[in-house]
């Protein structure tokens, strides 16, 4: 099953893992979750599971400040 776990914490910091979603198409959610979150990527690591290349994404939110 492909997830994806978003988790925002109480400064407004947003974290996203993908599950089950393998080579390059886990950099696909990352312009996904930019547009939606009207976010930038900050940070993004592969995880432990690299031969999988599973992302792990970091975005911040803008609010037009």
């Amino acid at each position: 099953m492909k997830r994806i776990v978003v988790t925002v914490a109480e400064d407004g910091t947003v974290a996203a893992e993908t599950l089950g979603v393998t080579g390059p198409k886990c950099l696909d959610y990352v312009a996904l979750l930019e547009d939606l979150l009207a976010a930038q990527t900050v940070h993004s690591e592969y995880t432990r599971e690299f031969q999988g290349l599973q992302a792990v994404t970091r975005q911040e939110q803008h609010d037009g400040h």
